[in-house]
């Protein structure tokens, strides 16, 4: 993508991969298609003039559009320098700086001073690119918002009393301006429906065109909020309800029965999930709101909770009109499992008691697409669309070290993973136990102890 000419115009650079680490130019921008996986990559050039950074989202859209790809293909956009291991595998001849094949010592050590994690504090955003990066924060979320629901007439204001709750069978539109420019967040919902996905493409455009094409657009999966989004609502955790819609026409009374989960990030602001009413999404890290059919219910606060996710829980109890009583995990009566279906093993990692912030769970996806078997971390914080179908993924809970399994996984990546996982343990610096197990999960059998370390995992994802 360049506009060396003076006109912004979009050309192939090689049709067919493995590619070539040479073909990436700091100067410019590239858009690589990975249609078939409903993925499209947008690499943005240290170098490359701010035009053509604006355009390559713009153009990434219009790609998909001429390609006849579905309007829910996923775009990802990735600054030079941040790659990820799904779009490196692209590249025959890819090589990090600190890189060696599998998990030789130096990769180890040097990944694990890297990641060393910045502590959020909001005051200091502007004199800390790093803490902004590593928490994906532009600023405080203090600037003007403004929320549309998508509808096929066009979009729909939502009201200030509707903000920060989102249903699962939606698309919103968040247009979020503040000193340095403006922001458009499209939201779309898990369970949104064609027509809405291809209109919420098609006004985000709109939308940005009325604003001179200024705007930083972001296209948001259900589940994948980041930080920043994540503050825009006022002191108000944003809520995600499983499935349903805002849209007056096509609303139906809420399940009689219902759970959420309160769960605090990184950059200290909380997020609110609906989950399966089921025993097995509880987790000792996190505050679950049970809404039972009376209008009462229980705030259940697991052992690693903190008082954020218990604030978080008297706020979703407010909006459901929900009389909850408070019960610690370990003090449940009998009809708080009678609700839940029955009492389950869920996660309840004794790591979990201290927040796990001395050895944070780390996710790598584990592939040999190339010719040659390669590891590498996932950034950030991870979800279940980060386990890749046709890999195999290593998640270090640091108590134990789970092999995941994707369906469509070859045998050399099966094999390669779980030798992988025993050097991982044996060469880690920090002075871990030897014998730290290796849990091997194949993929839609996955343990609650695995599952609970994602937020909101949904069950049903892959049966479907």
């Amino acid at each position: 993508v360049s506009d060396a000419s003076g006109s912004m115009k979009v050309s192939v650079v090689a049709e067919e991969n493995p590619f070539s680490m040479a073909m990436l130019l700091s100067e410019e921008c590239f858009i690589l298609d990975n249609g078939a996986a409903r993925k499209i990559f947008v690499w943005k050039g240290k170098d490359a003039n701010p035009q053509e950074r604006k355009a390559a989202m713009k153009n990434a859209e219009q790609f998909i559009q001429q390609m006849n790809y579905p309007a829910n293909t996923q775009i990802q956009v990735l600054p030079e320098g941040g790659e990820t291991p799904i779009f490196k595998q692209f590249f025959n001849d890819w090589k990090d700086k600190d890189q060696s094949d599998g998990f030789g010592k130096v990769y180890v050590t040097e990944r694990v001073a890297k990641i060393e994690q910045i502590e959020f504090d909001a005051t200091k955003l502007h004199e800390s690119p790093q803490m902004a990066a590593q928490h994906n924060m532009v600023d405080d979320g203090s600037g003007k918002v403004e929320i549309w629901h998508v509808e096929s007439s066009g979009r729909v204001p939502v009201g200030p009393e509707m903000h920060g709750q989102f249903y699962g069978g939606d698309c919103y539109i968040i247009l979020y301006t503040y000193p340095k420019g403006q922001i458009i967040y499209t939201w779309q919902g898990a369970h949104t429906t064609k027509d809405e996905l291809t209109a919420s493409a098609f006004l985000t455009v709109q939308l940005d065109r009325l604003l001179n094409g200024q705007a930083v657009q972001i296209r948001v999966s259900q589940g994948k909020e980041p930080a920043h989004l994540l503050s825009l609502f006022k002191n108000k955790p944003l809520i995600v309800y499983k499935d349903g819609t805002s849209k007056k026409e096509g609303q139906k009374p809420a399940p009689p029965t219902q759970l959420f989960q309160i769960r605090r990030n990184l950059a200290a602001i909380t997020r609110i999930a609906e989950v399966d009413v089921d025993a097995m999404s509880l987790n000792s890290n996190d505050v679950f709101v049970l809404k039972l059919p009376n209008n009462s219910g229980y705030t259940w606060v697991g052992k690693g909770a903190n008082k954020e996710e218990e604030q978080g829980a008297q706020y979703i109890a407010s909006v459901l009109k929900c009389q909850t009583a408070k019960i610690n995990e370990g003090q449940e009566p009998e009809e708080f499992w009678k609700a839940l279906g029955g009492k389950k093993k869920y996660q309840t990692s004794s790591q979990l008691l201290t927040k796990a912030e001395d050895h944070p769970p780390r996710l790598y996806g584990c592939s040999n697409k190339t010719g040659r078997f390669i590891i590498e971390e996932v950034p950030g914080e991870f979800t279940q669309d980060d386990l890749a179908e046709d890999d195999v993924m290593l998640l270090d809970a640091w108590e134990q070290v789970f092999v995941w399994i994707g369906k469509d996984a070859n045998e050399t990546e099966r094999q390669e993973s779980v030798r992988s996982a025993k050097r991982y343990i044996e060469t880690d610096p920090s002075g871990r136990d030897k014998g730290t197990p290796i849990v091997i999960v194949k993929q839609g059998h996955e343990p609650p102890t695995f599952t609970g370390w994602f937020l909101a995992w949904d069950s049903n994802r892959w049966k479907s």
